[in-house]
């Protein structure tokens, strides 16, 4: 509803013609007037901004980081546990599967290592071309973007280049037609002005006219 009553709404200001507010209290005025306008519009007709946003509906993980963070709860941290290489607990030192249990966690975090150190090698490798690659891409995107700002800057000045014309041409007309709207108002008045001296010669003439007949 309020997508169709803006679309329905006819702009007519025209700043570089319209030098009104220029005028001491003439700004306060017109926001006095505006203010009081909004008071007439009733609460169901004015934009109404919902009031619960519900983020991330179809992500469990983010809906639950969103609800944590409006709550200002801090992030649970990680465990480290287990990353731990650590011999079975002292009752449990005779027990054979708690050291089986113990030796396959050793096996994991040596497997672990193993990756780390082959990643650190691919990363001192590759890497450093990769972060060239990527940092070439981020500079043709922020040269596009840039671009773009530009393209858009360009078509606000034209656009505003072509309203100052347009407005500056017709508030020429408009000046001449309200210099003769000024004239014609003018002349009207003296026309009526005449019409009313002519009425009152008139009733004159009737009254000296009937005063001649009642003599006679």
């Amino acid at each position: 509803m309020a997508d169709n009553s803006a679309k329905n709404i006819e702009l007519d200001s025209l700043p570089y013609v319209d030098r009104e507010l220029e005028i001491a209290g003439m700004k306060d005025k017109v926001n006095l007037l505006i203010e009081q306008e909004m008071r007439k519009i009733s609460k169901k007709d004015r934009v109404q901004f919902p009031k619960d946003v519900k983020l991330f509906a179809d992500d469990e993980i983010l809906s639950s980081e969103w609800a944590r963070t409006n709550k200002q709860l801090s992030m649970a941290t990680l465990d480290l546990s287990r990353y731990d290489v650590a011999p079975p607990a002292a009752k449990d030192k005779k027990s054979v599967e708690a050291w089986e249990s113990a030796i396959d966690n050793s096996k994991a975090q040596l497997e672990a290592q193993t990756l780390r150190l082959f990643n650190l090698e691919l990363l001192q490798k590759y890497g450093a071309n990769a972060w060239k690659v990527h940092n070439f891409q981020l500079e043709a995107y922020l040269k596009q973007l840039k671009s773009d700002v530009e393209d858009k800057k360009k078509q606000i000045l034209d656009l505003n280049k072509q309203r100052k014309f347009e407005q500056t041409e017709g508030g020429s007309s408009l000046r001449d037609l309200e210099s003769k709207w000024s004239d014609l108002i003018s002349q009207t008045l003296q026309v009526e002005v005449a019409c009313a001296s002519l009425e009152n010669e008139l009733e004159e003439l009737k009254r000296y006219e009937n005063g001649i007949s009642s003599n006679q």
